[in-house]
């Protein structure tokens, strides 16, 4: 039994490591905290993502802006598929958040894992990925030796009834799919698009057949908490450790003002204990009296990386953002960069990631239930007089909030419904709408993945 104890934010966060070797014994925890989710984010780690050229497709001149749009939303996708076909998930983070109180203030029961994985198949391993998880302390050695096999989907792979016994991704994945509750990723559309492929079902061949399977699979919905910040929140900068440090400085500030704030409570893990990290999320590095990387400030990314002779410190950034919030707000260039996002050495892991994510989630759930103009699309304080470059997204996002109605939030992450089931499309002023048009079908594959996932663990 593992039970709860209330943590201060100084706390490090417990995450557990789940290996080939120690599956069986973490494997009833996971279960438990999956199935008794609220929600849970998500979070990979990936031998790469092909050329990111391809993943930043422009639109094509021509009169038709949803012709433009869908041209190159097909083209980004077709790039996808190739990545997610011969590039491999090396690690899975899992972080299961349980509501345990809604009101007067939001209570969470944290359980969160980071699950080794090793493809059989052969794979490509980009240089870039490669040196960026070595610098963040990721164990190759240990990922070879102790990662949990899977075999990614092919068109005439072995369906899911005659893999289940031994491919436990492939049962963790059909378990989160069945836990009724959302999904939460951070510019999720490539994350989604490994796990279809690495433990579910051939990618479709087109987006459209894509986005209608994924509709189908998450019915509780998908939140990507970098759409919930470019188009809710309207944040300076999007990257993942920005959003972290920015929801820990507004918890803070919640404490020391006496206003509603999110709570945590972390699972001890007692019976599985010798296999929990503890990790640093909440420190905080001092400060480094150096120039500010204007790049890194606003992307999360510098081609210099720990050359670059100015400061990388998230923290001062976002001070420099806050303290300069009449300036135009500049737009993120690099957001498919997601693998060069920075955080501080010893947290980076897709399990501390996955938490990250999740927290962010929360937080901004608290924040637009007390902004419900922000909640509602709409531009507060002296930014609402101005026009607006958010025009066509705005609209977008009111339409969307008429097709999420009668999804099945949790009650505290009801003020997010707008961003429901919206993914991100870097370099786009609208998001990618998780919605099938009536005149696609989902794919052959998913459906058939769907009934046998559903004779063993029901709808």
């Amino acid at each position: 039994m593992t039970t709860d104890k209330p943590q201060l934010m100084e706390t490090k966060v417990p995450v557990v490591e789940v290996t080939s070797s120690n599956m069986k014994e973490v494997w009833p925890s996971l279960v438990h905290s999956i199935k008794y989710s609220s929600f849970i984010s998500l979070d990979l780690e990936l031998s790469g993502l092909g050329d990111r050229r391809h993943l930043m497709r422009k639109q094509y001149n021509s009169s038709s802006i949803q012709r433009n749009l869908q041209r190159s939303v097909d083209d980004r996708y077709t790039a996808i598929v190739d990545a997610a076909k011969t590039r491999s998930v090396l690690a899975l983070g899992v972080s299961c958040w349980r509501v345990t109180q809604d009101e007067p203030e939001p209570q969470y029961y944290i359980q969160t894992y980071n699950i080794l994985t090793l493809c059989r198949e052969n794979f490509t391993v980009e240089p870039d990925a490669l040196q960026f998880l070595v610098d963040h302390g990721f164990d190759f050695n240990k990922q070879y030796k102790d990662g949990i096999e899977y075999t990614p989907s092919t068109e005439d792979m072995i369906i899911f009834k005659e893999k289940k016994s031994t491919e436990p991704l492939r049962d963790v994945f059909a378990m989160i799919l069945t836990a009724k509750c959302p999904v939460v990723t951070h510019n999720g559309l490539i994350d989604l698009a490994f796990l279809y492929q690495a433990f579910y079902a051939p990618l479709p061949a087109n987006m459209s057949i894509f986005v209608a399977d994924l509709q189908d699979m998450f019915k509780s919905g998908i939140l990507d908490t970098k759409c919930l910040a470019e188009y809710l929140i309207r944040e300076h900068a999007t990257y993942l450790e920005y959003l972290f440090r920015k929801s820990v400085k507004r918890m803070e500030e919640a404490v020391s003002e006496g206003k509603q704030k999110v709570n945590l409570s972390f699972s001890e893990h007692k019976a599985i204990k010798t296999h929990v990290n503890h990790i640093e999320c909440f420190a905080k590095k001092s400060a480094s009296g150096k120039e500010l990387c204007e790049n890194y400030a606003n992307h999360g990314y510098c081609k210099d990386g720990s050359k670059c002779p100015k400061s990388h410190d998230v923290n001062e950034a976002i001070t420099s953002h806050d303290s300069h919030k009449s300036k135009k707000r500049k737009v993120e260039k690099q957001s498919d960069n997601r693998r060069n996002e920075s955080v501080d050495s010893g947290c980076h892991r897709a399990g501390a990631d996955a938490f990250m994510t999740g927290f962010i989630a929360a937080n901004y759930a608290l924040h637009l239930k007390h902004h419900p103009k922000k909640a509602n699309g709409e531009v507060e304080g002296a930014k609402a007089s101005k026009k607006s470059y958010q025009t066509s997204r705005d609209s977008h996002m009111s339409v969307t909030l008429e097709e999420n109605r009668d999804i099945p939030l949790p009650l505290v992450l009801d003020p997010c419904r707008r961003a429901v089931n919206c993914l991100t499309l870097s370099g786009k002023n609208i998001p990618l709408k998780v919605m099938k048009s009536a005149f696609v079908k989902p794919s052959a594959a998913h459906m058939r993945q769907q009934h046998e996932i559903e004779k063993k663990y029901g709808k």
